[in-house]
């Protein structure tokens, strides 16, 4: 019998010890690559480590050693070493790649390991990523930042994981972010770099791979922010150099101020341009929705996260604020100041992200979520912002709605909420966004409509003058192309349908939340001002005005009316697709603010309301068939909304109170106003409802004729007069001044000019085209609106006060179009100015008639000295044969019968009161006074009816400029009784 061996159970262990050694060993060489034994050293498939198989004297790689054999390894990475100077080894020489490589076999080994042995391999290698990161000159040659970015983006297995331990192990052992700040502000300066030298069409979506990780780890959500504001963060142009600004600046427009156009190189080309613009459509979406992506992941990372991208936003849009200036549209290639704001391509797809973070609480019609928005937010000043949590400064000096009030230099403090939402915040930068991008955006294509107009007049000038092989024909021509590359570029960005989608929405819920805010009453002690329950809106408005109109900013209004004129001429069947309840509330919020000064001091903000509500008719007789795209839902809006019977008032007011603001308004900035609310009064004149607004406010003015407070439609009546009078006068005199260029063109005069002359003749005599056709239009809008009404209201017109001034208006220009000067306008291409004279003496005569059955009217027209002429009427009978108005031939014969009749018997009273004193006539009009009156400051004696005039227009004495209203003016008693004593003796004598 054997003896058992008293050391077997020794040899035992130190076998399976030994065993267990080779086992890891053969994990270890697996993961890393390398060996330490030597009989590895020709074997291809791992990098045999000489050196610390010398200095440790072991075979097999244990724990204890990993850190030394890595050390080396990753030393050979550096350049000028052997391993980088191998060809053709199949060895990783970048050490961020190589550490990842060991991660991922680490990963797929990890079952082999223990517990314990996996966490030390797994600490060694983040412990030398780490060493990387902080100190990257220990390897040279090497660009860790630019490696590990090319990681992340490759979306490899693994790859989130391993980027954000790395970062969480660079933050520990450097405790601080400084390091970790350095080394993502690279990989930024990276991504910066490349996607400047991209474009919209060629941009890598495997930069997004990158957000996708930062967005979704707190720590790399703070720390990518804070890379990512600007070195000068008060420039607004630097953050066009952030990487998210770097994407931002994507877009079908130029990356620079005055970069080039890309797109639409072949403008002619219609069916190509539809093509070109459906796929940068899809870029665009492409862009905004990975955007939108990573936005609501960082605003969801955390507290920290979020706090910085609402300020990188904020601070953003702060700071491009005056890309919203008028410089910006007008000529912002003269300015300098385009170099220090960001593109429109930036600024716009800026909007697309905003209003993509909104469509939450505003994709749905009249959506509650929308009234959480706190109408204070604008009222915040700078030093108070970081407390109540807002990252949006300088609101504060926006012009608001209504004014603060001031006294003896103490101004009113307005109202502020405790803190604000996210949904308001978002709200006002959505705003903001479109104020400094959408809106110039909008002004840029239609002065880019006009540029092109221009050109092509010019196109036309030059094919006239030098036929077809011109040098300059050809330049034109290139001009043409370029300019319509420019404004389709534009077009195509401003129109895209997922843009229109979400500015519907936005601009709809924005005007329900403005009607509501209208309605709702705050107390100054509450700590909210969110109007959070929706309340009736009731005409006429509730004298009760909320003070939170005086936070709301005047550029909301703007935005409003912007996005309507463009949908309107670029993509009307939007409001088609949209639909009736979409538009509810926009026409809501034109008739609320239009309205009353009381809820919108600007008279000019409302003015501009009323364009917002010409764009919102079923059609509009300027435009095209092709934007003939079926008008249903627009139609609705003037037969089926709740305060539809308040257009006709609310348009008049406005129309009034541009003259009335006691503001200096240009004539033209004045009839710009205007001609959109004579496209609204022609709508509505022929809808019965409305009609009968009219009538009703004309009854009133009817009733009240000599209130102390004129009544609308009289001030209305007697504008449309002033301006009837103002427009055609201009209109005659630039016509004949056409006439006379044209015809020193044609006779050769121009041609012994210099050519510098010539051109400047050229293009004098295009500006007073253009001054004609202004003229011409809005001229013509006016008589058309004068026919409508005296067409069923007679006795407003033929009222002591209007009735000489509409009489002599009448007349003088009647006998100007079918009298002997009516060839001084007769022009080359008259259509081209507008100018229709066929036309007006057919609206002229057409009032002749309306209002032929009043004595006073027959009366006034044959008292006019200046115009009228028994053949007057003669000239205009032969006019009307010859254009096709003969059917108003009888009825003007009539007109002519009934004035002569009371112009022979006014002859013979005229005659009976002839050599009247001095004091009895009236100062102004020099004639017989019938009611004098004293004006209380000058004293000065007027007829009645001549200061009511006077006043209708102007609120002063016309004598010393002093404020005058018809309850001052103190009747003369002893001089009426004086004056028809007078007339009395007179009359006798003559009899």
């Amino acid at each position: 019998m054997s003896v058992p061996n008293p050391f077997s159970a020794l040899l035992g262990k130190d076998e399976a010890s030994r065993s267990a050694n080779v086992k890891l060993n053969d994990i270890l060489e697996s993961i890393f690559g390398f060996s330490i034994n030597p009989k590895n050293s020709d074997n291809t498939n791992v990098l045999f480590l000489d050196e610390v198989h010398k200095v440790h004297e072991k075979d097999d790689l244990d724990l204890s050693l990993l850190q030394y054999a890595l050390f080396e390894r990753l030393f050979m990475c550096n350049e000028n070493s052997e391993l980088r100077n191998a060809k053709n080894n199949g060895q990783e020489t970048k050490v961020i790649a190589y550490l990842f490589g060991c991660y991922q076999k680490l990963a797929n080994l990890q079952t082999k390991l223990s517990a314990e042995e996996y966490a030390d391999v797994h600490d060694k290698i983040f412990q030398n990523i780490s060493t990387s990161i902080i100190q990257p000159d220990l390897y040279s040659g090497q660009n860790i930042a630019e490696d590990m970015l090319n990681i992340v983006r490759h979306e490899e297995i693994g790859a989130d994981e391993f980027f954000i331990e790395a970062a969480k192990r660079v933050h520990q052992e450097d405790n601080s972010s400084e390091c970790l700040k350095e080394f993502m502000g690279t990989i930024s300066q990276v991504l910066v770099n490349e996607l400047t030298k991209c474009s919209l069409s060629d941009t890598s979506p495997k930069v997004y791979s990158y957000l996708q990780v930062v967005s979704s780890n707190e720590l790399l959500g703070e720390i990518f922010m804070d890379t990512n504001f600007p070195k000068k963060p008060n420039v607004g142009s630097e953050y066009s150099h952030t990487v998210i600004g770097a994407i931002l600046n994507h877009s079908v427009l130029p990356a620079t101020p005055v970069g080039k156009y890309d797109y639409f190189t072949n403008p002619m080309d219609q069916a190509g341009n539809a093509g070109t613009e459906e796929y940068l459509w899809s870029y665009l979406q492409n862009q905004n929705q990975n955007l939108h992506k990573f936005f609501l992941a960082m605003l969801k990372c955390g507290a920290k996260v979020k706090e910085k991208t609402l300020l990188w936003l904020g601070t953003c849009l702060k700071t491009n604020v005056n890309r919203g200036k008028i410089w910006n549209t007008h000529a912002p290639e003269l300015n300098p100041a385009i170099y220090i704001n960001v593109t429109d391509g930036f600024m716009l797809n800026l909007c697309n992200l905003l209003l993509s973070l909104c469509q939450p609480f505003c994709s749905k019609g009249k959506d509650e979520r929308v009234l959480k928005v706190d109408p204070t937010y604008c009222a915040v000043p700078n030093e108070d912002c970081e407390q109540k949590g807002i990252h949006m400064a300088d609101m504060a000096t926006e012009t608001c709605f209504l004014p603060v009030s001031s006294d003896d230099q103490l101004e009113e403090k307005r109202l502020m909420s405790d803190s604000y939402n996210f949904i308001t915040e978002c709200f006002f930068m959505a705003h903001r966004s479109l104020d400094i991008g959408y809106r110039v955006g909008v002004d840029k294509i239609i002065r880019q409509n006009i540029e092109m107009g221009r050109i092509q007049r010019a196109f036309n000038d030059a094919l006239q003058q030098a036929g077809g092989n011109s040098d300059l024909i050809g330049t034109i021509k290139d001009r043409m192309s370029e300019e319509l590359s420019k404004y389709l570029s534009l077009k195509c960005v401003l129109s895209d349908p997922d843009v229109l989608e979400k500015m519907f929405n936005m601009i709809s819920a924005t005007c329900h939340w403005l009607c509501q805010v209208s309605v709702h009453q705050n107390s100054p002690d509450s700590t909210a001002f969110a109007p959070l329950k929706e309340l009736p809106i009731h005409f006429p408005l509730d004298n009760r005005i909320p003070d939170t109109l005086k936070c709301i900013p005047e550029f909301m209004v703007e935005n409003v009316v912007s996005f309507l004129i463009f949908v309107r001429r670029f993509s009307p069947k939007s409001f088609e697709e949209e639909g009736y309840d979409k538009l509810s509330p926009i026409l809501s919020f034109i008739l609320v603010y239009m309205s009353s000064r009381r809820h919108m001091k600007n008279p000019h903000v409302r003015a501009r309301l009323a364009e917002g509500l010409e764009s919102l008719l079923p059609f509009h007789k300027d435009d095209s068939t092709g934007l003939n795209v079926g008008s249903t839902q627009r139609a609705r809006l003037f037969t089926d909304h709740p305060h539809r019977l308040n257009i006709v008032e609310n348009l008049m007011n406005v129309f009034v109170e541009i003259e009335m603001t006691g503001q200096s308004v240009e004539f033209e900035q004045k009839f710009n106003y205007r001609r959109p609310m004579y496209a609204v009064f022609d709508h509505l004149w022929e809808l019965p409802e409305h009609l009968g607004a009219f009538r009703a406010l004309a009854e009133h003015a009817e009733r009240n004729m000599e209130a102390v407070n004129p009544p609308l439609f009289l001030k209305f009546a007697n504008l449309l007069i002033n301006d009837a009078i103002f427009l055609l006068d201009e209109a005659l005199a630039n016509m004949a001044k056409l006439k006379e260029m044209q015809q020193a063109q044609d006779t050769g005069e121009w041609a012994s000019l210099s050519a510098r002359d010539r051109t400047q003749n050229i293009a004098y005599m295009h500006h007073v085209g253009n001054l004609a056709r202004f003229d011409n239009i809005l001229g013509k809008d006016t008589i058309g609106m004068l026919e409508k009404l005296t067409s069923k209201i007679e006795l407003v017109f033929t009222h002591t006060t209007m009735v000489d001034r509409i009489a002599a208006m009448l007349n003088y220009f009647l006998l100007n179009l079918v009298g002997p000067n009516k060839k001084n306008f007769k022009v080359k291409d008259a259509k081209d100015y507008h100018f229709e004279p066929a036309v007006t003496v057919l609206e002229i005569c057409k009032i002749y008639v309306n209002l032929k059955s009043s004595a006073s009217f027959c009366l006034a027209v044959s008292q006019d000295g200046r115009s009228y002429s028994p053949g007057l009427f003669t000239l205009a009978e032969d006019v009307l044969i010859r254009i096709g108005g003969g059917t108003l031939v009888e009825e003007l014969k009539e007109v002519a019968s009934k004035v002569a009749e009371i112009a022979n018997k006014q002859m013979a009273d005229e005659e009976a009161l002839a050599e009247a004193p001095e004091h009895y006539l009236d100062p102004i009009m020099s004639t017989l006074m019938n009611d004098p009156v004293i004006l209380p400051s000058s004293k000065q004696i007027v007829d009645r009816s001549t200061i009511a005039r006077h006043l209708l227009s102007d609120q002063t004495d016309p004598f010393n400029r002093s404020p005058l209203s018809m309850d001052q003016v103190v009747p003369h008693k002893e001089l009426a009784e004086e004056i028809r004593n007078w007339i009395d003796e007179r009359k006798r004598k003559c009899c």
